[in-house]
């Protein structure tokens, strides 16, 4: 028990929400040792939520407010039987390797050669007419 929290034990508590209301005249130190104190009666691995309000009426007065969840409670892993729902079937085979060396031609070139009448053959220069902001869209 603390002097603090008024006789409640909190030893072994899992989640700690702590509301520390005071005035302007609340120091650091003060508020340590509320925090101090907390972390003292709490578990290890506590989850801890400190937060402050300034009541500018509150002279020379704090006041603590404290909500401790998970007291009493054995501790202990429940590890519960997985089921499966659905097996997915497996991957079917492929069929083929894709061919990747039409690829190696700009998009651009293999449309106009499929759309325009335009061979494989022509010169790079008659691929370098065409602006490069329209060659990039195109691929």
């Amino acid at each position: 028990s603390s002097p603090l929290l008024e006789d409640i034990n909190l030893s072994g508590a899992n989640g700690v929400l702590v509301n520390v209301t005071a005035g302007v005249d609340l120091s650091i130190g003060e508020f340590q040792e509320v925090g101090d104190t907390i972390k003292q009666f709490a578990s290890d691995d506590a989850t801890v939520v400190i937060g402050t309000v300034i009541d500018p009426e509150m002279t020379d007065e704090i006041r603590v407010t404290v909500v401790a969840t998970g007291l009493g409670q054995a501790v202990g892993a429940v590890e519960r039987p997985m089921k499966v729902v659905r097996r997915a079937p497996p991957p079917a085979p492929r069929s083929r390797e894709p061919n990747y060396t039409e690829l190696e031609k700009p998009a651009v070139a293999r449309k106009r050669a499929v759309g325009d009448g335009v061979t494989g053959n022509d010169s790079l220069e008659d691929l370098l007419d065409i602006p490069a902001f329209l060659r990039r869209q195109a691929d």
